[in-house]
């Protein structure tokens, strides 16, 4: 079935001949795979190269219902392609009970999540950068200020950095305190990506604070020359905990850049998508956090030599970083995402 448009639309300066003989290939094309899914059997009566094909057509399409919504003098081509997405999306819709919640949970932890935050890297990279530059800073004016140290440690930090400088961590491992930490750190993180709604500006100060703590600390831990045992008991979980707050915070960024520069599309509409990824990307997180409160709780204060706890910090650091960043490849029945990184709103 082949999209007919009769009608005339003005789009800044681009008429309707040119916009529809640019796009109309791609409308037409994911017309027919509507029509043929649309038959009994629905995405499975699809191959698998269709399949990834109209999980690419339907997000360029969505981009240009979004493109043309806010730009069409005539709300007639508005119409015809909302009405195209609206079928493609009962498809799609339809098609998801048919997976098992085990396959959805697995294929998002093992391929999407680490996906999508590759595509964010640049965000992941700016928030370790802003966490950075506060940790030096509070590094830089202690060790040259030392009167200057109540002004960088929190209050409810003070008892723990006492406890450093003396240099004996050791204790027992308690399981209610890694449930203890788990929440605590869950909360600071999910609290950097949930306050990106206010153009990112809290997020950048987490971010920054959490920087300007742990330079305080390592400051006075090179006062009290203390560094052999508070990085051995840092790091094993540390590494997690500071990756997964550093994905919350782009995840906030990512709002934040929303909100601030929506681009081609409506403030709403590009906070409603890149909103759903940034969700997507803190969720990730948890098993990080898990990771790091069992950690803290279980191991990093258990009286082990720091040569153990150097490689095993070295260990889950590079395990951890491999499966964030290796390049995945998409599952045979996964709807691929088009060059152009767009995720497609949801049709009204």
């Amino acid at each position: 079935m082949s999209l007919s448009l009769p009608f005339r639309v003005i789009i800044q300066g681009m008429d309707e001949q040119g916009f529809v003989s640019k796009k109309r290939e791609n409308w037409d094309t994911l017309q027919k795979l509507v029509d043929k899914a649309g038959q009994r059997g629905g995405l499975q009566r699809l191959t698998r190269e269709e399949v990834r094909q109209f999980g690419s057509l339907y997000r360029r399409v969505a981009s240009d219902l979004a493109y043309v919504r806010s730009r069409a003098t005539n709300r007639d081509l508005v119409t015809h392609l909302n009405t195209l997405l609206a079928r493609a999306y009962i498809l799609l819709y339809d098609s998801v009970p048919f997976q098992k919640p085990s396959y959805a949970l697995v294929n998002f932890y093992l391929y999407e999540f680490p996906t999508l935050l590759q595509k964010y890297v640049r965000l992941f990279l700016f928030a370790i950068s802003v966490s950075l530059a506060g940790a030096f800073f509070a590094y830089y004016m202690i060790i040259v200020h030392p009167e200057s140290t109540t002004l960088f440690i929190p209050e409810q930090f003070k008892e723990s950095l006492e406890i450093w400088k003396q240099g004996n961590i050791s204790s027992p491992a308690y399981a209610g305190f890694s449930a203890q930490l788990f929440t605590h750190n869950t909360t600071i993180g999910f609290l950097a990506a949930a306050s990106g709604v206010v153009g990112g500006v809290p997020t950048l100060d987490l971010l920054y604070q959490n920087g300007v703590t742990l330079g305080a600390f390592a400051a006075v831990m090179t006062q009290y020359h203390a560094h052999a045992t508070f990085w051995p008991g840092i790091l094993p979980h540390g590494i997690a905990e500071l990756t997964a707050i550093f994905i919350c915070g782009a995840a906030g960024l990512l709002i934040g850049r929303a909100v601030l520069f929506p681009g081609r599309y409506r403030r709403l509409d590009a906070l409603r998508i890149h909103g759903l990824e940034a969700i997507k990307l803190t969720l990730g997180t948890i098993p990080l956090f898990i990771f790091a409160g069992v950690i803290e709780g279980m191991f990093s204060h258990l009286a082990i030599p720091a040569a153990l706890r150097y490689a095993f910090a070295g260990l889950n650091g590079v395990l951890w970083y491999a499966y964030l960043f290796i390049p995945r490849i998409a599952p045979e029945n996964a709807l691929s995402t088009p060059s152009d990184g767009t995720q497609a709103p949801m049709v009204a």
